[in-house]
């Protein structure tokens, strides 16, 4: 066997391999910052992240939380819209503290991602923050327009 190929095919897979923790907990902590809402916020509440994996999670484990499914731009999600009525609030997941204040009114810091493992994903590394936030700044249609990518 090729020791270098085999170098390599381990290290995509130690990487692919630490993408399948934290989700649980992230879905747990999204959950826990939604009871920590005032009743008016937690009414219309939306969860918005542009990531595949938080959309899966979200909505794999969320209803065992009563979570709403994800609201996100990326591939076929965008499809889905951000729901009628619009959320009034929102928890942001998988963005940066810039991100969110740019896009978004009165956010404010409201939990960290992490596993019980302490195995990080690459997601957590770059945008571990969880942001509650009030609803984008151009307003739904506009936010709606700019919010679609692919990946």
């Amino acid at each position: 066997m090729n020791s270098r190929w085999f170098q390599t095919s381990l290290a995509i897979g130690q990487s692919e391999f630490r993408a399948e923790f934290g989700w649980h907990e992230m879905v747990e902590e999204v959950a826990i910052i939604r009871d920590s809402l005032a009743p008016e916020e937690r009414e219309h509440l939306g969860i918005l992240t542009d990531d595949t994996s938080v959309v899966g999670a979200v909505n794999l484990y969320g209803p065992q939380y009563g979570l709403p499914h994800a609201i996100s731009g990326i591939n076929s999600n965008w499809e889905r819209g951000y729901g009628n009525p619009p959320p009034q609030a929102l928890i942001v997941v998988l963005e940066t503290r810039e991100a969110a204040d740019r896009n978004f009114q009165s956010c404010r810091l409201a939990g960290h991602l992490w596993d019980r493992y302490g195995i990080k994903a690459d997601e957590m590394d770059w945008a571990p923050e969880i942001f509650v936030c009030g609803q984008p700044r151009l307003g739904w249609p506009q936010f709606w327009k700019q919010f679609r990518t692919f990946g």
